[in-house]
Formats: structure tokens, C-alpha cells, sequence
């Protein structure tokens, strides 16, 4: 599968169900940098450290105390897709994990801010570790409105016999459906490796 297709399909695959309404600006919102520190260190220790072997995902999050998803909120997240979830009560946010089967082996950990990360430096330097020396190229960024909103996307991936990506996606509502009381941002990362059966 092309680099485009894939991040398209991984766009389109991880859509959340609801509409701009849950894109509730929030009150008192923690500071971005204590959040992204936060997210940071859950995606590198569960997505990173312990993806692919989804038991060991799961044993990450509940010794950090997550609580099983039920398969409403899995299927918000994943749609039709086979996997998992947890919510997370973090100290600085609400953090979402999720674990979508084969073919698209996906760890994903999302929380929602108040207007993104505006450095995004701590991520990059966490990605550059992960993939030095391994061959990862960059994606070019997509951008797509889908229903009343907005999903942007970019990342590196690498390819060979399981093509590999780690991917950066936000997710707002779009310009028509954007207001005061509706513009908080989801931020997601995502590691995503492509096993075809």
C-alpha cells in the first residue's frame, strides 16, 4: 500500500463518530506544556515501548490505574474496526488509548486541549529517537474535512515487509462549525504498523 493511501486510510479509519458538539472548548485547561509532557511519556512508555504486543499494552495501562473502554466507546473510536480501549484520568488531562487490530495495528493515545500543542519540539525529539537509523521518511501532510470536521495528519513512516509509521493527528471542528464554545483541539499520536493478512 503508498505511503498516501496508507495515512489517507489511517485518517479516514480512526474518525470519531460524534460531531463538533464534543469539541467543548474547555474551562481551566491545563497548561500545554505540562499536558504534552504528559502524553508524551504515555505514548512513548504504551505505544512505543510496549506496542506491538498488545498484552503488554494493556498491563502498561492499567498499571497506570486506565479503565477498560466499552464497546460503544470502541466502536466511537474505531468504527467497525476490531480492538480495544481505555480512558486514562491523567494528572494534567483525560487521556484515550486505543488498539486497533491487524491489518492496521495501531496504538493511538488522543487527549483534547484547549488549542493544540504549540511546541511541538518535545514530540519530534521523542520521534527522531524512536526511528534513527531505521528508515523512516516523512509523510507529506493531509488535511480533510469530513462531516463538520476537520482532521489534519502528518508523520514518517518506513517501509519494507511491515511498513511502519508513527503519525501526528488533530482533529477540530471545521471553519463552518468552529465557534467560541466549540474549538478545542484532539491531538492524537499514533504508531501504526501495516500487517496485511
Amino acid at each position: 500500500m503508498g505511503r498516501l493511501a496508507n495515512f489517507a486510510a489511517m485518517l479516514m479509519a480512526a474518525m470519531p463518530a460524534a460531531g463538533a458538539a464534543q469539541y467543548e472548548t474547555p474551562v481551566n485547561p491545563p497548561a500545554p506544556a505540562a499536558q504534552l509532557a504528559e502524553m508524551i511519556e504515555i505514548y512513548d512508555n504504551v505505544c512505543l515501548r510496549a506496542f506491538p504486543n498488545d498484552a503488554a499494552v494493556a498491563r502498561a495501562i492499567q498499571m497506570r490505574g486506565g479503565t477498560a473502554m466499552n464497546a460503544e466507546e470502541v466502536r466511537r473510536r474505531l468504527h467497525d474496526d476490531p480492538g480495544r480501549g481505555w480512558n486514562l484520568g491523567g494528572r494534567t488531562a483525560r487521556f484515550e488509548i486505543t488498539i486497533e487490530a491487524p491489518p492496521f495495528h495501531t496504538c493511538a493515545v488522543r487527549t483534547l486541549t484547549a488549542a493544540g500543542f504549540p511546541d511541538l519540539a518535545p514530540y519530534r525529539t521523542l520521534a527522531a529517537r524512536f526511528e534513527a537509523n531505521r528508515g523512516f521518511r516523512s509523510i507529506e501532510a493531509m488535511t480533510r474535512d469530513v462531516g463538520d470536521l476537520r482532521v489534519s495528519g502528518a508523520g514518517e513512516r518506513r517501509e519494507g515487509g511491515s511498513p511502519e509509521s508513527l503519525l501526528v493527528v488533530l482533529t477540530t471542528p471545521n471553519d463552518k462549525t468552529r465557534d467560541a464554545a466549540h474549538s478545542a483541539v484532539e491531538v492524537r499520536f499514533a504508531h501504526q504498523i501495516y500487517a496485511p493478512n
